[in-house]
């Protein structure tokens, strides 16, 4: 047995084989480290676009340099590097000890001048369960942050209805500075790893079903049977907001220019109404896809009670992995585009754009913010980054999209502004949570979450109505020269020079 050895098999190996063995399972330890280098490469490269992308949208959100945004920019740009640079001399003249003193400095600054709010009789709206919160705030403004932290806390309460306090006194006892909790937001977006900007298949795979995952009964008891998650249109204020959802649905199917046998595909169904709407009213061979798999479920189960499951087809994936021989006559993506993220928005509609044909349509809505925003709009922005939509870093004013698109080779044939119609459905939302929140079917989900759902709906319903949030239907194809362009003069069969 002299020069051979024994594997654990009992299988005898001789030294060259042996050899042979260690240096194949170094090649191959040396592949999985340059897989998961490569991995990691790439996923901070992304994300360093996502994040230049960021301050870049940033910059061009504001119209002045007094605004948020770029005070956010120069604060962080200038006060961070000067901090490090000031601690690194403070412990190289004085000594690491002394490196403290800034640090207690700021928090001074913080706490006694920063967060030192004007003076408002706060407690005629609030009821503060904490009486140190009540000391503080009782009797000055409450940073508005503050202010959705302690009330998912259950430390204060409204003492009348939420969204009409926010709609009619919201001025009166609130204050739209930023507070520490956002700024540490807002520092960890800087961060590569810690960043919402970047959006693997896997990573966008986890934030959708933290959110749209919770169960079909919870959303249900805010978005009513029509089980849309999206903006209605509201043809008079008197309609329900079932009747404005179907006047959406019709809108954008006759926007996408939708008939008899086109194939078409929305890129985040929800729970797949649309989908099953154009292939029922439009006779559409719809095909949805989906992330979420309860809303997958949900669809499935809906297209054979509506006797369509043969028109109707559901995908539970990334829109990444749409197969991609896979052509359509028309391509929608409903307020679905804002999860893709700034840094993969160009690879998303580049992916759009090789499933579309060559005269088919593209309808993308998304729900944006205006140019020029100020603390207010900017907080409400922030504060659905932070809590609802943590990945949804793709809200912006219009002319993004716009940029976008036409970068991707699309041509923008028309935009709508349908911003107040989503403040209208943000209301009829939040009355449906108000009545239903409590109810036996929602008890097992947390009195934090509901309390939140209050406050979100509330305050989106304000911010939708005034303009800081809106929403945008865009209607796009391929900027060729074959695209029959005269389908936007023709109505009812006549060619006309109205616009569609």
């Amino acid at each position: 047995m002299d020069g051979l050895l024994q594997s654990p098999d009992k299988v005898l190996i001789g030294p060259m084989q042996l050899a042979w063995y260690r240096v194949s399972a170094s090649f191959a330890d040396q592949r999985t480290v340059s897989r998961i280098v490569h991995s990691s490469t790439q996923k901070l490269a992304m994300s360093i676009n996502g994040i230049t992308e960021k301050i870049g949208v940033g910059m061009t959100m504001s119209r002045r340099w007094t605004d948020p945004p770029i005070q956010i920019i120069i604060s962080l740009a200038g006060g961070l590097p000067s901090l490090a640079i000031g601690e690194y001399y403070i412990a190289t003249r004085l000594g690491f000890a002394y490196t403290v003193i800034p640090l207690i400095v700021l928090y001074a600054f913080y706490e006694l001048v920063f967060l030192a709010t004007p003076p408002a009789d706060t407690e005629k709206h609030l009821t503060f369960k904490d009486n140190a919160l009540k000391k503080k705030w009782a009797k000055n403004k409450i940073p508005m942050h503050i202010l959705v932290d302690e009330f998912l806390k259950d430390n204060v309460a409204f003492k009348k209805d939420c969204y009409e306090t926010l709609i009619n006194h919201r001025e009166e006892f609130i204050d739209w500075r930023p507070n520490w909790g956002l700024i540490k937001f807002i520092l960890e977006q800087l961060i590569p790893f810690t960043s919402s900007s970047f959006k693997s298949i896997k990573a966008t795979a986890h934030e959708i079903a933290d959110h749209y995952d919770r169960g079909n009964d919870f959303f249900n008891a805010f978005l009513g049977p029509k089980m849309i998650y999206t903006s209605a249109f509201y043809k008079n204020l008197d309609e329900t907001l079932e009747q404005a959802q179907v006047n959406k649905l019709n809108m954008l199917c006759e926007k996408a220019h939708l008939k008899q046998g086109m194939t078409f595909l929305d890129i985040g169904c929800g729970w797949g109404t649309l989908v099953r709407h154009a292939a029922k009213h439009f006779g559409a061979k719809a095909t949805g896809v989906t992330l979420s798999a309860e809303g997958a479920a949900w669809c499935r189960q809906q297209a054979i009670n509506d006797g369509v499951e043969d028109k109707c087809e559901i995908l539970n994936c990334d829109y990444r992995e749409i197969p991609a021989e896979r052509k359509f006559d028309a391509i929608s993506a409903v307020e679905m585009a804002e999860h893709v993220g700034i840094a993969n928005f160009g690879l998303f509609l580049g992916n759009v754009r090789n499933m579309l044909a060559d005269d088919g349509i593209f309808y993308m809505q998304v729900a944006g913010l205006r140019k020029g925003s100020n603390w207010q709009d900017t907080q409400w922005g922030l504060f659905m980054s932070r809590y609802i939509f943590p990945g949804a870093d793709a809200s912006t004013p219009c002319y993004w999209y716009v940029k976008q698109l036409e970068l991707a080779g699309f041509e923008v044939h028309s935009v709508e502004n349908v911003g107040r119609h989503y403040s209208h459905t943000l209301h009829a939302w939040y009355d449906n949570w108000m009545k239903n929140k409590d109810t036996p079917a929602l008890a097992s989900y947390p009195d934090r979450l509901k309390r939140l759902w209050e406050i979100f709906l509330a305050w989106s319903t304000v911010a939708a109505g005034i303009g800081s949030a809106t929403c945008y239907q865009i209607v796009a194809h391929k900027n060729v020269y074959t695209f029959p362009r005269d389908v936007f003069c023709i109505q009812g069969g006549a060619k006309t020079m109205l616009r569609s």
